[in-house]
């Protein structure tokens, strides 16, 4: 199992590698524009403090939080599409000594790599204009992972029912820019009308956010996040993560069967 999954995410860094430029954008530029526009410039404006920390450090680690959701929704969108309904190359990859298990875990181990790699990069920039100041912020990284996972997993699901490609500009604009807006990146939550709150509350970028900002609550002063939260944001993560892997897997076996 491991080394059949380990092929297919080898596979697909393969072909990152050719069109690795033309995410630079979204995966690498943009959040740290944010930051430094957004954070640091417009955030200087902010007297008070945020949840207990400066408006930086609280728009830090809910930026790394959306880098890596943004990367699994990418990447889960017409890439997978593509992959099953214009090239066949998941049907391809099955003539091969690869299980469905197999090449949808890689494929989505390669997702969480991809978000890895750009949290890397986030927080080695954030830690040069001095947001982060310890090296404990590359705990954020294995949380990026797991945002991506959680976030990739059902819209695997989702992407795999779909007969056209018409519908995935759709989620992403009912989906995921508002969740990216409003999961409480740029402000708190509770500052939305309380009948939004509990459907941004169930969503995996909502509790990725939170874990991002309860971990750095152990870097900077401020935060009075309890390890019981935490666990329980890293426990709905992992929930959303197998749920929609177990969905993915219902969904492709009926795709692919066809």
């Amino acid at each position: 199992m491991l080394n059949g999954t380990l092929r297919v995410a080898r596979f697909h860094l393969t072909l990152y590698r050719r069109t690795w430029r033309a995410t630079t954008f979204t995966s690498f530029l943009m959040p740290l524009l944010y930051l430094g526009v957004v954070g640091i410039g417009a955030g200087s404006y902010v007297e008070n403090d945020v949840e207990g920390f400066s408006y930086v450090r609280f728009l830090a680690p809910g930026l790394l939080a959306v880098v890596a959701f943004q990367t699994a929704a990418e990447e889960a969108g017409f890439p997978l599409y593509a992959a099953i309904r214009l090239t066949n190359r998941y049907q391809r990859m099955l003539t091969a000594p690869l299980s469905l298990g197999q090449v949808l875990a890689g494929h989505l181990f390669f997702i969480t790599i991809r978000a890895a790699v750009s949290a890397v990069v986030f927080c080695a920039v954030a830690a040069l204009l001095g947001v982060f100041d310890s090296w404990l912020c590359l705990l954020l990284v294995p949380v990026a992972m797991v945002v991506a996972l959680a976030a990739a997993a059902p819209l695997f699901a989702f992407t795999g029912r779909l007969t056209s490609s018409a519908n995935l500009m759709t989620v992403s604009r009912l989906v995921v820019l508002p969740l990216s807006m409003f999961s409480g990146v740029f402000f708190p939550v509770g500052d939305l009308p309380a009948a939004v709150q509990p459907l941004i509350r169930i969503s995996p970028l909502w509790h990725g956010v939170e874990l991002c900002r309860g971990l750095s609550g152990a870097f900077t002063a401020g935060s009075g996040t309890t390890p019981l939260s935490l666990a329980g944001h890293l426990g709905i993560l992992l929930l959303w993560a197998a749920v929609g892997f177990a969905l993915t897997l219902l969904v492709f076996r009926r795709h692919l069967s066809d």
